[in-house]
Protein backbone atom coordinates (compact mmCIF):
# COMPACT_ATOMS: atom_id res chain seq x y z
CA UNK A 1 0.00 0.00 0.00
CA UNK A 2 1.19 3.53 -0.78
CA UNK A 3 0.27 6.81 0.82
CA UNK A 4 0.44 10.12 -1.01
CA UNK A 5 1.95 12.77 1.24
CA UNK A 6 2.46 16.31 -0.01
CA UNK A 7 5.87 17.51 1.18
CA UNK A 8 4.94 20.98 0.01
CA UNK A 9 1.96 21.02 2.36
CA UNK A 10 4.10 19.87 5.30
CA UNK A 11 6.59 22.68 4.68
CA UNK A 12 3.69 25.09 4.17
CA UNK A 13 2.14 24.30 7.56
CA UNK A 14 5.50 24.23 9.34
CA UNK A 15 6.38 27.67 7.92
CA UNK A 16 2.97 29.07 8.89
CA UNK A 17 3.35 27.76 12.44
CA UNK A 18 6.86 29.22 12.68
CA UNK A 19 5.62 32.64 11.52
CA UNK A 20 2.84 32.43 14.10
CA UNK A 21 5.42 31.58 16.75
CA UNK A 22 7.57 34.56 15.78
CA UNK A 23 4.59 36.92 15.99
CA UNK A 24 3.58 35.34 19.31
CA UNK A 25 7.03 35.88 20.81
CA UNK A 26 7.06 39.53 19.74
CA UNK A 27 3.61 40.10 21.24
CA UNK A 28 4.24 38.16 24.47
CA UNK A 29 7.70 39.42 25.40
CA UNK A 30 6.52 42.76 26.91
CA UNK A 31 4.21 40.89 29.33
CA UNK A 32 6.90 38.72 30.93
CA UNK A 33 7.34 41.28 33.70
CA UNK A 34 3.96 40.40 35.24
CA UNK A 35 4.69 39.36 38.82
CA UNK A 36 1.86 36.88 39.31
CA UNK A 37 3.06 33.55 37.93
CA UNK A 38 -0.38 32.30 36.95
CA UNK A 39 -1.48 35.59 35.40
CA UNK A 40 1.74 35.68 33.42
CA UNK A 41 1.13 32.10 32.25
CA UNK A 42 -2.41 32.93 31.16
CA UNK A 43 -1.31 35.98 29.16
CA UNK A 44 1.73 34.26 27.63
CA UNK A 45 -0.16 31.08 26.76
CA UNK A 46 -3.14 32.97 25.32
CA UNK A 47 -0.93 35.10 23.06
CA UNK A 48 1.10 32.13 21.83
CA UNK A 49 -2.03 30.09 21.15
CA UNK A 50 -3.76 33.04 19.51
CA UNK A 51 -1.03 33.79 16.97
CA UNK A 52 -0.04 30.22 16.13
CA UNK A 53 -3.70 29.19 15.87
CA UNK A 54 -4.65 32.21 13.75
CA UNK A 55 -1.74 31.74 11.32
CA UNK A 56 -2.33 28.02 10.85
CA UNK A 57 -6.10 28.33 10.48
CA UNK A 58 -5.90 31.16 7.93
CA UNK A 59 -2.76 30.60 5.90
CA UNK A 60 -4.17 28.11 3.39
CA UNK A 61 -7.13 30.35 2.54
CA UNK A 62 -4.84 33.39 2.34
CA UNK A 63 -2.56 31.62 -0.13
CA UNK A 64 -5.39 31.36 -2.67
CA UNK A 65 -7.06 34.70 -1.95
CA UNK A 66 -10.10 33.38 -0.06
CA UNK A 67 -10.32 36.39 2.24
CA UNK A 68 -13.59 35.53 3.98
CA UNK A 69 -12.42 32.04 4.80
CA UNK A 70 -9.10 33.48 5.98
CA UNK A 71 -10.90 35.86 8.33
CA UNK A 72 -12.99 32.98 9.63
CA UNK A 73 -9.76 31.08 10.20
CA UNK A 74 -8.18 33.98 12.10
CA UNK A 75 -11.27 34.21 14.29
CA UNK A 76 -11.76 30.52 15.09
CA UNK A 77 -8.08 29.59 15.18
CA UNK A 78 -7.18 32.62 17.28
CA UNK A 79 -9.98 32.28 19.81
CA UNK A 80 -9.70 28.52 20.32
CA UNK A 81 -5.91 28.70 20.29
CA UNK A 82 -5.89 31.48 22.90
CA UNK A 83 -8.16 29.52 25.24
CA UNK A 84 -6.08 26.39 24.80
CA UNK A 85 -2.82 28.28 25.24
CA UNK A 86 -3.95 29.87 28.50
CA UNK A 87 -5.18 26.52 29.81
CA UNK A 88 -2.02 24.79 28.59
CA UNK A 89 0.36 27.01 30.52
CA UNK A 90 -1.68 26.66 33.70
CA UNK A 91 -1.51 22.88 33.25
CA UNK A 92 2.22 23.20 32.57
CA UNK A 93 2.73 25.18 35.78
CA UNK A 94 0.93 22.57 37.87
CA UNK A 95 2.67 19.65 36.12
CA UNK A 96 6.00 21.44 36.48
CA UNK A 97 5.66 21.35 40.27
CA UNK A 98 4.74 17.65 40.26
CA UNK A 99 6.87 16.10 37.50
CA UNK A 100 9.51 18.70 36.69
CA UNK A 101 10.13 21.13 33.87
CA UNK A 102 10.50 18.78 30.90
CA UNK A 103 7.26 16.89 31.51
CA UNK A 104 5.46 20.06 32.48
CA UNK A 105 6.35 21.76 29.20
CA UNK A 106 5.41 18.68 27.17
CA UNK A 107 2.00 18.29 28.81
CA UNK A 108 1.20 22.01 28.81
CA UNK A 109 2.13 22.68 25.20
CA UNK A 110 0.32 19.50 24.14
CA UNK A 111 -2.87 21.09 25.50
CA UNK A 112 -2.13 24.19 23.44
CA UNK A 113 -1.46 22.01 20.38
CA UNK A 114 -4.83 20.30 20.72
CA UNK A 115 -6.59 23.65 20.84
CA UNK A 116 -4.68 24.99 17.82
CA UNK A 117 -5.57 21.86 15.85
CA UNK A 118 -9.23 22.16 16.77
CA UNK A 119 -9.15 25.78 15.66
CA UNK A 120 -7.71 24.81 12.27
CA UNK A 121 -10.43 22.20 11.79
CA UNK A 122 -13.18 24.54 12.95
CA UNK A 123 -12.09 27.14 10.38
CA UNK A 124 -12.67 24.64 7.56
CA UNK A 125 -15.96 23.44 9.10
CA UNK A 126 -14.77 19.85 8.95
CA UNK A 127 -15.02 17.34 11.80
CA UNK A 128 -12.34 15.24 10.11
CA UNK A 129 -9.96 18.20 10.13
CA UNK A 130 -10.79 18.88 13.75
CA UNK A 131 -9.84 15.30 14.59
CA UNK A 132 -6.69 15.40 12.45
CA UNK A 133 -5.76 18.81 13.81
CA UNK A 134 -6.16 17.69 17.42
CA UNK A 135 -4.03 14.57 16.84
CA UNK A 136 -1.32 16.51 15.05
CA UNK A 137 -1.50 19.32 17.57
CA UNK A 138 -0.95 17.08 20.58
CA UNK A 139 2.09 15.43 18.92
CA UNK A 140 3.60 18.72 17.78
CA UNK A 141 2.80 20.45 21.05
CA UNK A 142 4.35 17.72 23.20
CA UNK A 143 7.54 17.57 21.14
CA UNK A 144 7.58 21.37 20.96
CA UNK A 145 7.31 21.51 24.74
CA UNK A 146 10.39 19.33 25.11
CA UNK A 147 12.28 21.54 22.64
CA UNK A 148 11.03 24.64 24.47
CA UNK A 149 12.47 23.44 27.76
CA UNK A 150 15.83 22.50 26.21
CA UNK A 151 16.19 25.68 24.15
CA UNK A 152 15.25 28.08 26.94
CA UNK A 153 17.85 26.43 29.19
CA UNK A 154 20.52 26.44 26.48
CA UNK A 155 20.31 29.97 25.09
CA UNK A 156 20.04 33.41 26.74
CA UNK A 157 16.53 34.16 27.94
CA UNK A 158 15.01 36.39 25.22
CA UNK A 159 16.79 34.65 22.35
CA UNK A 160 16.04 31.21 23.76
CA UNK A 161 12.33 32.00 24.12
CA UNK A 162 12.17 33.36 20.58
CA UNK A 163 13.75 30.24 19.07
CA UNK A 164 11.70 27.96 21.33
CA UNK A 165 8.33 29.52 20.42
CA UNK A 166 9.19 29.54 16.70
CA UNK A 167 10.16 25.85 16.88
CA UNK A 168 7.00 25.12 18.87
CA UNK A 169 4.83 26.71 16.18
CA UNK A 170 6.70 24.96 13.38
CA UNK A 171 6.32 21.54 15.04
CA UNK A 172 2.61 22.02 15.72
CA UNK A 173 2.08 23.10 12.11
CA UNK A 174 4.19 20.25 10.72
CA UNK A 175 2.38 17.53 12.68
CA UNK A 176 -1.08 18.95 11.93
CA UNK A 177 -0.14 18.82 8.25
CA UNK A 178 1.37 15.34 8.57
CA UNK A 179 -1.63 13.76 10.30
CA UNK A 180 -3.98 15.44 7.82
CA UNK A 181 -1.96 14.03 4.92
CA UNK A 182 -1.71 10.53 6.40
CA UNK A 183 -5.43 10.27 7.16
CA UNK A 184 -6.85 11.91 4.04
CA UNK A 185 -9.07 9.56 2.04
CA UNK A 186 -8.85 11.30 -1.28
CA UNK A 187 -7.58 14.42 -2.98
CA UNK A 188 -7.62 16.42 -6.20
CA UNK A 189 -4.26 17.51 -7.63
CA UNK A 190 -4.19 20.28 -10.22
CA UNK A 191 -2.65 19.05 -13.48
CA UNK A 192 -3.63 22.00 -15.68
CA UNK A 193 -4.89 25.28 -14.29
CA UNK A 194 -7.40 27.65 -15.83
CA UNK A 195 -7.78 29.84 -12.74
CA UNK A 196 -5.55 32.38 -11.07
CA UNK A 197 -5.26 30.52 -7.77
CA UNK A 198 -5.31 26.78 -8.48
CA UNK A 199 -1.71 26.53 -9.61
CA UNK A 200 -0.36 23.34 -11.13
CA UNK A 201 0.68 20.78 -8.52
CA UNK A 202 -1.60 22.17 -5.81
CA UNK A 203 -3.49 19.44 -3.95
CA UNK A 204 -6.92 19.76 -2.35
CA UNK A 205 -7.71 17.16 0.33
CA UNK A 206 -11.27 15.82 0.18
CA UNK A 207 -11.94 15.71 3.91
CA UNK A 208 -15.58 16.81 4.00
CA UNK A 209 -18.65 14.65 3.19
CA UNK A 210 -19.52 17.20 0.49
CA UNK A 211 -16.86 19.22 -1.35
CA UNK A 212 -17.98 22.10 -3.56
CA UNK A 213 -15.94 23.14 -6.62
CA UNK A 214 -16.70 26.54 -8.09
CA UNK A 215 -15.83 30.16 -8.71
CA UNK A 216 -17.44 31.46 -5.50
CA UNK A 217 -15.05 32.37 -2.70
CA UNK A 218 -16.94 30.07 -0.31
CA UNK A 219 -16.17 27.02 -2.50
CA UNK A 220 -14.02 24.32 -0.94
CA UNK A 221 -12.05 24.14 -4.19
CA UNK A 222 -12.07 27.67 -5.57
CA UNK A 223 -11.41 28.28 -9.26
CA UNK A 224 -11.24 32.06 -9.35
CA UNK A 225 -11.10 34.01 -12.59
CA UNK A 226 -12.29 31.18 -14.85
CA UNK A 227 -15.50 32.52 -16.38
CA UNK A 228 -16.40 29.06 -17.72
CA UNK A 229 -16.85 27.91 -14.10
CA UNK A 230 -20.10 28.61 -12.24
CA UNK A 231 -20.10 29.95 -8.66
CA UNK A 232 -21.01 26.40 -7.58
CA UNK A 233 -20.06 24.20 -10.50
CA UNK A 234 -19.58 20.66 -9.21
CA UNK A 235 -19.94 18.57 -6.06
CA UNK A 236 -17.87 15.65 -4.83
CA UNK A 237 -19.57 13.45 -2.25
CA UNK A 238 -17.82 10.97 0.01
CA UNK A 239 -19.94 7.92 0.77
CA UNK A 240 -18.05 5.49 2.96
CA UNK A 241 -14.78 4.77 1.16
CA UNK A 242 -16.10 5.89 -2.21
CA UNK A 243 -16.20 9.27 -3.95
CA UNK A 244 -18.71 10.50 -6.54
CA UNK A 245 -18.64 13.65 -8.65
CA UNK A 246 -21.67 15.38 -10.10
CA UNK A 247 -22.24 18.72 -11.88
CA UNK A 248 -24.65 21.30 -10.53
CA UNK A 249 -27.43 22.68 -12.72
CA UNK A 250 -25.73 24.26 -15.72
CA UNK A 251 -22.30 22.91 -14.82
CA UNK A 252 -20.23 20.68 -17.11
CA UNK A 253 -17.87 18.10 -15.65
CA UNK A 254 -15.86 15.44 -17.48
CA UNK A 255 -14.13 12.37 -16.06
CA UNK A 256 -11.45 10.95 -18.33
CA UNK A 257 -12.88 13.15 -21.13
CA UNK A 258 -16.36 11.66 -20.73
CA UNK A 259 -19.08 14.18 -19.74
CA UNK A 260 -20.82 13.31 -16.46
CA UNK A 261 -24.59 13.02 -16.52
CA UNK A 262 -26.01 12.68 -13.02
CA UNK A 263 -23.02 11.47 -11.03
CA UNK A 264 -19.96 9.35 -11.64
CA UNK A 265 -17.80 7.27 -9.29
CA UNK A 266 -14.16 8.29 -8.99
CA UNK A 267 -11.27 5.85 -9.08
CA UNK A 268 -7.62 6.45 -8.31
CA UNK A 269 -5.98 8.11 -11.31
CA UNK A 270 -9.17 9.52 -12.82
CA UNK A 271 -8.83 12.90 -14.53
CA UNK A 272 -11.58 15.34 -13.63
CA UNK A 273 -12.10 18.42 -15.81
CA UNK A 274 -13.96 21.47 -14.50
CA UNK A 275 -13.93 24.47 -16.80
CA UNK A 276 -10.34 25.02 -17.94
CA UNK A 277 -8.86 23.20 -14.92
CA UNK A 278 -7.84 19.55 -15.00
CA UNK A 279 -7.54 17.58 -11.74
CA UNK A 280 -6.03 14.19 -10.98
CA UNK A 281 -8.08 12.25 -8.41
CA UNK A 282 -5.91 10.40 -5.92
CA UNK A 283 -7.04 7.96 -3.25
CA UNK A 284 -5.33 7.78 0.14
CA UNK A 285 -4.03 4.28 -0.56
CA UNK A 286 -3.67 2.13 -3.59
CA UNK A 287 -2.66 -1.43 -4.19
CA UNK A 288 0.67 -2.06 -5.93
CA UNK A 289 0.26 -2.18 -9.70
CA UNK A 290 -3.15 -0.54 -9.65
Amino acid sequence: MAINVSREKLLFYAAAGALGGLAAWAAAEPFLGIRSVYLRDVVLGALIGLFIGAFLAAIEALSVGQWRQALRGVRSGGIIGAIGGAAGLIVAEVTFDILGGLYGRAVGWAVLGIAVGLGVGTASRSTARQRNGALGGILGGALGGVCYQVLTLTFPQAFGRAIAIIVLGALIGFFIGLVTELLKRGSLMVVRSGSRNAREGREYALVKPVTVIGRAEESDVGLFGDQSVLPQHAIIRREGKNFFVSPTAGGVVSVNRVPVNGRAPLKNGDRVEVGATLFLFRERTQAPGS
